[in-house]
């Protein structure tokens, strides 16, 4: 008898589980097809799939239709990544600053859907549009197809590249989105930051490359750290910590390997420049790293985006 209670018990837990995980993804898909029907009530997606199709059809048609070059990924997709400086500001300025503006966000943080759902719905709708007009772009290479020898490893590894770096980019845009109520405030700063990560890997070039510098850097960047911490859980001992943890970790690191913090800046602004990585699915590289590094900088940019909507949410 005991056996079969256990047994019943651990059932009614699954069952529990289960139901729970499809209310989640219920309330997910409910905010998701919101954003969806919103995206399509307004200008929105259709600006988006408008500029999309104009500037891959122009260098589509100018450059491998009009001269024969079949290397679709280098000559559209390499030259159309300036474009997510317009479309993240489009698609992602009203994720959040038009619900704090009409005020109907209080009605989503009183409601008990969680944080997660919110962001995860939102977010999905905005990388749908994404994802639809890579079609787009497979189609063009169809086409190119027809007259030429197209490299289809190169045009689907720069499908998957230009997906996950707009992808980054929309994690950013919504982000940006959730620190005010004012859309035209959200867009100017999607547009700066976006523009920010498309020139970093010029201004790589033109840093000074003294290990100083370096320093103070990752100085200012234990200190920033060490503020999140303490903005989050008011404990000044455990952002002692961490200030002093960082402090200590570059300390030996510049005894134990200065040659580090030569050309540092440089070093760390190659690593977080999202433009790089790019490149080399462009060139049909599939590189696993690059790939994990894309889906680490989305899941910071959601986790930011859930702690302040958590914060609003208990203020």
């Amino acid at each position: 008898m005991d056996f079969l209670l256990k047994g019943r018990k651990k059932q009614t837990a699954r069952e529990l589980n289960r139901q729970k995980q499809q209310r989640r993804i219920s309330r997910m898909k409910a905010i998701y097809l919101k954003e969806m029907r919103s995206y399509f009530h307004s200008l929105a997606a259709y600006i988006y799939f408008a500029l999309f199709i104009a500037a891959t059809g122009v260098y589509f048609s100018v450059i491998c239709m009009s001269y024969g070059y079949t290397d679709y990924a280098q000559y559209v997709f390499s030259n159309s990544t300036i474009l997510y400086i317009v479309i993240v500001p489009i698609l992602t300025m009203r994720l959040f600053a038009e619900e704090k503006k009409q005020r109907t966000d209080q009605l989503l943080y009183t409601s008990p859907i969680r944080s997660g759902s919110i962001v995860f719905g939102k977010y999905l709708a905005s990388v749908t549009l994404l994802a639809i007009s890579m079609l787009v772009s497979i189609i063009e290479a169809g086409v190119l197809s027809m007259f030429g020898n197209v490299n289809w490893k190169t045009v689907l590894t720069g499908c998957l590249g230009y997906f996950l770096l707009g992808a980054c980019l929309m994690a950013v845009g919504m982000f940006v989105s959730s620190l005010t109520d004012n859309q035209m405030i959200a867009a100017a700063l999607s547009f700066a930051v976006v523009l920010f990560c498309m020139l970093l890997p010029n201004i790589s070039n033109v840093v000074p490359g003294r290990a100083r510098y370096t320093y103070i850097v990752c100085v200012l960047a234990v200190i920033l750290i060490a503020w999140f911490f303490y903005d989050e859980t008011k404990n000044v001992k455990i952002t002692a910590g961490v200030g002093v943890a960082g402090i200590v970790i570059i300390a030996i690191l510049s005894k134990v390997k200065p040659a580090l913090f030569d050309n540092g800046l440089s070093k760390i602004i190659d690593w977080f420049s999202v433009l790089d990585r790019f490149n080399d699915f462009c060139s049909g590289i599939l590189n696993a790293s690059s790939i994990v590094y894309y889906v680490s900088f989305i899941a910071v940019f959601l986790f930011l985006t859930m702690q302040g909507i958590e914060k609003r949410r208990w203020n």
